[in-house]
């Protein structure tokens, strides 16, 4: 029978638009936003633009926490931005929120997330008593990115300066550059969110690829037990990068909400040098018919983000199944699994070649079930 162990709920995955921590994400992303990092335009002319003392603040309380900026996570993923009753909190909801607390919780944040920073570097450090100065910048040390041991010390020494500092800090993002844009994407947010939603019934794996494009990391999935609640929120200046919140027990994960809206635009026949639908209506009437049951195959085969994808890259021209892997960033099993349903239904065509396997869209049989629905929808 097996042995008897302990289960553990299935994971249920949440999609949702929400301000405080897409402002988190915004912050670290402006943080990283050096030329050359390659992240979008807005972010780079963005914090070039920034107030000197504001940019200061922001390198500061991002620079003192590893590389993976824990600090400024604490004070969001305190406030519980994934309980039902605050995911359409304001900012002035999450300030309110930050104002009421102590500023000993500011200090207990700051050893959380350099004790954190010990975790991941495996010393298994503690954070010492905040009187003993020497060994205070000792452990300090190893989370320092951007910031100064000296301003580092003097931030986490004085509890209601670091409150300040944290205040404002989100405070001055919001109003100096962060308002106006969240208003004009929020639209693109929420749309990203609803199409995420239909991903709501696929394994964590599947629905983490599917979103962000990427597979899961290794530090997510050697952490993946300690998971209790998944949170996937939509990001308009992300692009493909891998962005994500590990405060256990909760993960947030974000994604670029265009990129998304962009793959889940249908194509529209007769646009971009496609044969229009009457093109296509004529094939049907010279012969080119397929049965109910070739037509549901092809639509099963279509109904995947990653063969989806597949056809988007062979539509540029024949690849062999490794260029896809590489490609695609994900396992060559999948990618296999993938190809096979493609090919069984005739979307794929196959050439083998010096030892390899060389694949294409089959165009003709993409008309055809194109033209197909148009004529079933046209009664």
């Amino acid at each position: 029978m097996g042995e008897l162990v302990v289960g553990k709920p299935a994971l249920q995955l949440n999609f949702v638009v929400s301000l405080p921590l897409d402002l988190v994400s915004v912050m670290s992303l402006l943080y990283r936003a050096v030329p050359g990092s390659g992240l979008d335009s807005w972010l780079v002319s963005t914090r070039r633009s920034l107030p000197a003392e504001l940019r200061g603040d922001l390198d500061l309380l991002h620079g003192f926490s590893g590389r993976l900026l824990y600090y400024m996570e604490e004070p969001v993923m305190r406030f519980e931005p994934t309980r039902p009753d605050r995911i359409d909190a304001g900012v002035d909801d999450l300030l309110g929120f930050l104002d009421g607390l102590a500023p000993d919780e500011f200090q207990e944040m700051a050893v959380n997330a350099v004790e954190r920073v010990h975790r991941d570097l495996g010393t298994g450090l503690k954070a010492p008593p905040l009187e003993n100065a020497a060994a205070w910048r000792m452990f300090l040390q190893a989370g320092l990115t951007t910031a100064s041991i000296d301003d580092a010390m003097a931030l986490v020494a004085y509890a209601a300066e670091l409150k300040r500092r944290t205040i404002a800090l989100i405070q001055g993002i919001w109003d100096s550059v962060y308002a106006e844009e969240w208003a004009t994407r929020l639209p693109a947010l929420q749309e990203a969110a609803g199409l995420a939603t239909q991903m709501a019934g696929r394994s964590f794996g599947t629905a983490f690829a599917d979103l962000t494009g990427n597979r899961v990391p290794s530090t997510l999935a050697a952490a993946w037990n300690d998971v209790e609640a998944v949170t996937f929120c939509p990001s308009y200046h992300i692009r493909s990068f891998v962005s994500y919140v590990l405060y256990k027990p909760v993960l947030v994960v974000f994604f670029g909400a265009p990129e998304l809206i962009e793959r889940s635009q249908p194509r529209v026949l007769g646009q971009e040098g496609q044969r229009p639908t009457e093109t296509v209506a004529a094939l049907l009437r010279q012969g080119g018919k397929i049965t109910s049951e070739e037509l549901l195959d092809g639509l099963r085969a279509l109904g995947d983000a990653n063969r989806l994808r597949i056809v988007d890259l062979l539509a540029g021209g024949e690849l062999y199944a490794q260029e896809i892997v590489g490609r695609l960033g994900i396992a060559q099993s999948a990618v296999s699994r993938h190809l096979a349903l493609l090919e069984r239904a005739g979307l794929v065509k196959v050439r083998p070649r010096g030892g390899m396997k060389y694949y294409a869209v089959d165009c003709g049989r993409l008309d055809t079930l194109a033209g197909a629905l148009c004529s079933r929808g046209r009664g």
